[in-house]
């Protein structure tokens, strides 16, 4: 019985998971934006939509470790109708982008970015990364730095301390969690934790708008049959403190060619902690730092329209 069990537990682990396919969410459908495509690709099947002017200026936006790109509803909408070319997509294991089995890293979060721009046909792009999304869009930007006219990182990754993680993310990253968080009795209770993690970096009271992407996220917790192992597994893999060599060469590249970067931070981010940005100065001299005053780590939602006309505003 143990060795069946371990077998089926193995065979689970190795192969690739669905995506909200299976149980697609009536408050972000596959046809969410306009422009949808379903691409296919040795790690799976990965979502993206391009919608816009045809002609516009060309931005491409990268989401964080949760919500899918549901948290650019309103920043995506109305870069379109400001002649913007928009290509959105969903990351491994979340929204409708397949969980490959694999590690969670820098590098597969890099490549699905290169493999999206090569299909879609892209060869020069403004990209928007919040958290998770602002860390792979600068890993990116320092491997690629051909593919991309502006950055904008809003409260990027890759520049906390190991203290600045909290205890349950610190546990996460114990080696035997990969295996541990396979077994169907420990998935309940990693579900809490990770709804823990989300509603606390979440300002409250929340907007309409944030009340809606907290239930489509919390919905994707549950009926997503791979998000727990990507959430946990990028959790695990991605370097949140070790993407200072990256950060540096975006530094470089400001002083070595056309690259233009602006940051914006809620200095009330306890989730990727506001203190970060003083690192970002110190390897990005040139980057240009919007602050949130009293702004959380939500502030793309919480404080939307701010948001959106700064960086309507950088990426003239």
């Amino acid at each position: 019985m143990a060795i069946i069990f371990q077998g089926k537990s193995f065979t689970d682990t190795r192969r690739t998971l669905p995506s909200l396919y299976e149980q697609p969410s009536e408050l972000y459908s596959p046809d969410f934006y306009d422009g949808g495509h379903d691409l296919i690709l040795p790690m799976g099947r990965m979502r993206y939509w391009e919608f816009g002017p045809e002609n516009g200026k060309r931005v491409l936006l990268i989401h964080g470790i949760s919500t899918g790109s549901s948290t650019y509803d309103k920043l995506s909408r109305l870069l379109a109708e400001k002649n913007h070319r928009v290509l959105v997509f969903d990351l491994w294991g979340r929204g409708y982008s397949d969980a490959p089995s694999t590690y969670y890293d820098e590098s597969l979060y890099v490549t699905q970015v290169a493999l999206l721009l090569q299909k879609v046909g892209w060869k020069k792009t403004d990209i928007i990364g919040v958290s998770l999304g602002g860390g792979i869009a600068s890993s990116f930007t320092a491997f690629y730095p051909e593919f991309v006219n502006k950055l904008v990182l809003i409260a990027p990754a890759g520049l906390m301390d190991k203290d600045d993680l909290p205890w349950s993310g610190k546990l996460a990253r114990h080696p035997l969690m990969r295996h541990v968080t396979s077994l169907p009795m420990i998935r309940p209770l990693a579900l809490l934790g990770v709804k823990s993690f989300y509603k606390s970096a979440r300002k409250s009271p929340m907007n309409p708008e944030s009340n809606t992407v907290a239930q489509i996220a919390l919905y994707q917790f549950e009926h997503h049959p791979g998000f727990l192992r990507a959430f946990l597994g990028t959790v695990m893999d991605f370097p949140f403190y070790g993407l200072h060599e990256r950060y540096q060469t975006v530094g470089r590249l400001c002083n070595t060619s056309s690259l233009h970067v602006m940051a914006l931070w809620g200095d009330a981010d306890k989730t990727v902690p506001f203190d970060n940005t003083k690192l970002l100065k110190k390897y990005v001299p040139k980057a240009k730092i919007q602050v949130y005053p009293g702004g959380g780590h939500d502030i793309i939602i919480q404080e939307h329209d701010k948001v959106a006309n700064d960086i309507l505003h950088f990426l003239r």
